[in-house]
């Protein structure tokens, strides 16, 4: 029976020592808590977004101080970061000495192009020149007579004749092949017809 009352009075000691807790520890800390929010939420402070800032900070503090895990997780994302770095570093390099070649190209294809267009111009002005002599040359052509004339251009080449005559009105081109000695006039009538 000793064992009985020592058992209930046992009892009794645990069952008051988690009252006790609950009544003067638990109960009020709730309550305190509930009073807080409120009074905060009547004041006009934002508590939920309180409460997010203040558990991130939390959450930040906790994985400062978890330990050597995190450091060697941080050293493992520094070391891959460090090699991304390295590797786009390279990267950079091919393509800056990419475009210096590319650039390189470029200014010398431009030399070629302002070359050529340099010698378009000086043939273009050539052949004008040439075009302004013959048509000079024709023009003595046309005021002498027939029959000097045939006799000059059956001298010439039939290559010369030919452009001579190919710039002739058609009546002076007449007058003159009526004229030449007929072989000739026929090779030069054969060239002067179009292709």
């Amino acid at each position: 029976m000793t064992n009985q009352k020592h058992e209930q009075s046992e009892n009794e000691k645990e069952y008051g020592k988690i009252q006790w807790f609950f009544y003067v520890i638990f109960i009020p800390f709730i309550f305190a808590i509930v009073t807080s929010i409120v009074v905060m939420t009547m004041a006009g402070i934002d508590v939920p977004k309180l409460a997010q800032k203040y558990s991130t900070k939390i959450e930040e503090m906790s994985s400062v101080f978890s330990g050597e895990d995190n450091i060697e997780i941080a050293n493992k994302k520094i070391s891959l970061l460090q090699k991304t770095i390295e590797e786009q570093k390279k990267e950079i390099s091919n393509l800056k000495t990419e475009i210096k070649r590319k650039q390189s190209d470029l200014e010398g294809s431009q030399k070629e192009i302002e070359k050529l267009t340099k010698d378009l111009h000086e043939l273009e002005e050539k052949q004008q020149l040439a075009t302004m002599q013959l048509k000079e040359v024709v023009k003595v052509y046309e005021t002498m007579s027939a029959k000097k004339a045939a006799a000059i251009l059956s001298e010439l080449p039939n290559e010369e004749s030919l452009d001579i005559l190919k710039t002739m009105n058609n009546e002076a081109k007449a007058a003159i092949l009526e004229k030449m000695d007929p072989k000739k006039a026929a090779q030069l009538t054969i060239m002067l017809k179009p292709e």
